[in-house]
């Protein structure tokens, strides 16, 4: 059975290479709208973290409830009156399900909450991406329904735009991300 899952992630992750590789060939024949990647400020995340509220999906789901679209117009009419902010859409799945379905799932989540984003006249250039992270960083890491429910999620970090030499170094990992690597 490991050895399935160990081939099932090594051909998604071999599927976003060769995505990836297609998608900057395809940015690099025409000039790029996405600004560089700077480390964003503490005030710039708080200010994101303030403005714009997370999406939390049921179990299993991706669509967006009435509720969910309410929340994502309060956060499109937010970014539309702050036209300096970029963001990227992060979204994540509960401790439940496989690897590779989790991080399906959680994609599937990320893309239609930037698909509301653009529907309600976010320009697509302002999300500098979307993308599915499934269980690896839970807000909560308890075993029931009312912890799973909180990572069930697509939520916002905020893009700073930085100089062109700053664009070509991987983004420095935040502290949260270095706790949750070192569990």
């Amino acid at each position: 059975m490991r050895q399935v899952l160990f081939v099932a992630v090594v051909l998604c992750f071999a599927a976003g290479l060769a995505f990836a590789q297609s998608a900057n060939q395809a940015t690099s024949d025409q000039q790029s709208t996405n600004p560089p990647y700077a480390v964003p400020t503490p005030a710039q995340k708080q200010d994101v973290n303030q403005n714009l509220k997370p999406v939390y999906f049921a179990f299993d789901r991706y669509d967006l409830t009435p509720e969910d679209q309410q929340t994502l117009q309060a956060d499109a009419s937010w970014l539309k009156a702050n036209p300096d902010v970029y963001v990227t859409v992060a979204g994540d799945a509960d401790e439940r399900g496989g690897i590779v379905y989790n991080v399906v799932l959680s994609q599937q989540r990320a893309a239609a909450t930037r698909d509301a984003l653009v529907a309600d006249g976010v320009s697509a250039d302002r999300i500098v991406f979307a993308t599915g992270w499934g269980k690896l960083y839970p807000t909560c890491d308890q075993s029931d329904e009312s912890c799973w429910s909180q990572n069930r999620r697509a939520h916002f970090e905020p893009w700073q735009a930085g100089s062109l030499s700053a664009s070509k170094q991987a983004p420095a990992a935040n502290e949260t991300t270095r706790a949750s690597l070192a569990k």
